[in-house]
């Protein structure tokens, strides 16, 4: 949508953005909880994609926050922690950048062997 106020809207007649992928995609299901950030002059959007084997953590990137490209392949897959923590999912993202050390901290909701609970993946090693 659109607005020059931040109150009254006017809605993209080019829904959606970003569509649900094909069927063998990591985003077949659905996109969602799209989280936009500039970085130079190119927009980068961190999404979740679901498929028959969980929700991942997907990137996408535009020029004009109109049309999109989608990676095809996940940034982040669920069943990538070690102890099962993210087995199902791996969504629903927050990103901060450290600017002491330049380290990027991606905060995600991790769902599986131990329920539900927050995770953290780093750009660099914290060691």
């Amino acid at each position: 949508s659109f607005s020059n106020d931040l109150k009254n809207w006017r809605r993209y007649d080019n829904n959606p953005i970003i569509d649900i992928g094909g069927w063998n995609s990591y985003n077949a299901l659905f996109s969602s909880d799209l989280k936009v950030f500039r970085y130079g002059d190119i927009w980068i959007g961190f999404f979740f994609g679901v498929n028959r084997s969980g929700a991942h953590i997907m990137i996408a990137f535009s020029r004009d926050v109109l049309h999109w490209t989608v990676n095809p392949e996940p940034l982040y897959f669920a069943g990538g922690h070690p102890n099962g923590l993210d087995s199902e999912y791996a969504h629903k993202i927050s990103i901060i950048r450290n600017p002491m050390n330049d380290i990027l901290y991606m905060f995600y909701c991790a769902t599986g062997k131990q329920g539900r609970n927050i995770c953290l993946l780093t750009s660099q090693s914290l060691n």
